[in-house]
């Protein structure tokens, strides 16, 4: 018997309008591989306020219709890894990982559609 292997649809955003917001980052998409966009060409990360019992550190909103949709998609939340956060949709039907680069201006978000796990660990190994 074989196992499937499972392959996320990466999403590459780059910011944009840096430095403008305090608490809000935008980013623009430039790339989707291994399957079609599941986001937005638009997003923006903004810094938890501390009003959800979850307490994520940071929330994913998307924008669609020229608004930003709300409720927001996900939190972000820690993992072991320095500058990688996971999150979900669809109450936990999708596992969905963000990898920000070093200058946190290049975010990838990596979307395991119809996957969840408690436990990404073995999953974040693949993408360091």
């Amino acid at each position: 018997m074989t196992t499937a292997k499972l392959e996320p649809i990466v999403h590459i955003f780059k910011e944009y309008n840096i430095g403008k917001f305090k608490s809000t980052r935008h980013f623009e998409l430039k790339s989707v591989s291994n399957g079609t966009n599941q986001l937005s060409n638009i997003i923006n990360i903004s810094k938890d306020r501390k009003c959800a019992k979850s307490s994520p550190i940071y929330w994913l909103q998307i924008r669609e219709d020229n608004k930003w949709k709300k409720p927001r998609l996900t939190g972000l939340f820690k993992t072991k890894e320095n500058l990688i956060f996971k999150g979900d949709t669809q109450k936990r039907k999708n596992l969905v990982l963000f990898k920000f680069s070093e200058d946190k201006e290049t975010l990838a978000i990596y979307f395991y559609s119809n996957f969840f796990t408690g436990n990404p660990s073995p999953l974040i190994n693949t993408i360091l």
